[in-house]
């Protein structure tokens, strides 16, 4: 996936990372260059240029909750089987918010589909969107992240721009006001690599290998050390990480996690299902960067809702917090989970994003791509898991998403539906 992936949520009840599945893709060759070869008057002729970097053709499939238009294929139709989204075959990303999608192409470029309530399509408008549209002026994109409904871009120039909701300082220009258009995050002093997204909070990493966050405080989410009832509409620098180098983030909820270079994991915010994983549940938030007890080779975090999921460099993956549909994967729907679990029957995982459901605090599903495959379990109330049914009972064994995509690369999940490219 991106540098960074980071788990949207929705304000309240879930946690949302979404994900836009893929379109199927076309066979694309490299281009040669023209010109080359014997033209005449004797000898060998020019070499032939060598081929142009391939560019990976490759669009949005999504299936699961539809009542916005988030799917992107132009209905309000809960999809329990994958459709395609009606997006150029160039996509480079794909990110799920609450009940939105955004979606990278490789000019740089974004499109926006689905509830557009705050503006977080970022079209000028508060109009929903069930087909995917431009975001105006937004060009030289390197990442994106989704929140509940708060879009961010990450720009080639290390910039970083917001839009949609911003009741809780989560657009980052020092107001409470939101934004249908496209604003710049202030402040953040040095090059912004890698960004995250969470229910109304806001992260980004630094090139340096430290941290900002911005936006919602209420349950210590930013990791300033302390919790507090006001806005934070400005980045300030999330604590407790001095001497260490982050290396990935993902936002939760009201919760966030980060990769540390030694490969171990730190956890803070909100932790009533255990999702920081310190090894205990409380209604008392953690303001300050802990260590996840029990977890060592790290390379991703994923949190969504009340959940938290890592893979390791071993390509296995471990998950901690809210499991009432199973959601970790580990076969079970013990919950909460206060130490990592393993995921069972899951290897050569290469991506994964869950989110939290609408029915309890518990509750939630999961997606990864396991050895090239699109595999997904938990909570299917509304045809999530993508396996062609809904139903109440979830799935506990990870089950495989068909789509028309050849070579998946990146999945994400929003409240109740998916996306993957």
């Amino acid at each position: 996936m991106r540098p960074i992936t980071t788990g949207l949520r929705a304000l309240g009840v879930v946690a949302v990372t979404t994900m836009i599945a893929l379109a199927a893709p076309h066979a694309a060759g490299a281009v040669e260059g023209k010109g080359g070869g014997n033209h005449g008057g004797g000898g060998h002729g020019k070499p032939k240029p060598k081929p142009q970097p391939e560019v990976p053709v490759a669009g949005v499939e999504s299936w699961g909750y539809n009542d916005s238009g988030q799917l992107g294929d132009g209905t309000l139709i809960t999809r329990p089987s994958a459709v395609s989204a009606n997006v150029p075959d160039e996509v480079r990303d794909v990110e799920g918010g609450g009940r939105f999608s955004l979606a990278l192409l490789h000019n740089g470029s974004v499109k926006a589909w689905g509830d557009n309530s705050d503006g977080q399509l970022g079209d000028g408008t508060t109009i929903d969107r069930p087909i995917p549209g431009s975001v105006p002026g937004v060009t030289g994109v390197k990442a994106l992240a989704a929140g509940g409904s708060h879009s961010l871009a990450l720009l080639t120039n290390g910039t970083v721009l917001a839009w949609g909701d911003n009741a809780r300082g989560q657009l980052g220009d020092g107001t409470v006001d939101d934004s249908a258009t496209p604003v710049a995050v202030t402040g953040l002093t040095g090059r912004v690599v890698a960004i995250a997204a969470g229910s109304q909070f806001s992260l980004a990493l630094l090139a340096d290998g430290t941290l900002r966050a911005w936006g919602d405080n209420r349950s210590g989410q930013l990791g300033t050390g302390a919790e507090s009832p006001d806005p934070q509409t400005t980045p300030v620098a999330v604590t407790g990480l001095t001497g260490v180098r982050v290396k990935h983030v993902d936002a939760g909820d009201s919760h966030a996690l980060a990769v540390l270079g030694n490969g171990t994991v730190r956890g803070w915010g909100e932790n009533s299902r255990g999702q920081v994983g310190n090894g205990v549940a409380s209604l008392t938030p953690v303001p300050t960067p802990t260590p996840v007890v029990g977890l060592t080779g790290a390379k991703i975090v994923n949190a969504g809702g009340f959940a938290s999921l890592a893979i390791l460099t071993s390509g296995r993956v471990k998950g901690w917090g809210a499991n009432g549909d199973g959601q970790l994967g580990d076969g079970t729907t013990v919950t909460p989970r206060l130490s990592p679990v393993d995921a069972v029957g899951l290897t050569g995982v290469i991506d994964i994003s869950t989110a939290g459901s609408g029915a309890t605090l518990d509750g939630g599903f999961t997606v990864a791509i396991s050895n090239g495959v699109i595999k997904a379990w938990g909570d299917n109330s509304s045809g999530q898991v993508g396996i062609g049914f809904t139903g109440f009972d979830p799935v506990l064994t990870p089950a495989t998403v068909v789509t028309g995509l050849d070579k998946p690369k990146d999945v994400s999940t929003g409240f109740q539906f998916a996306l993957a490219t």
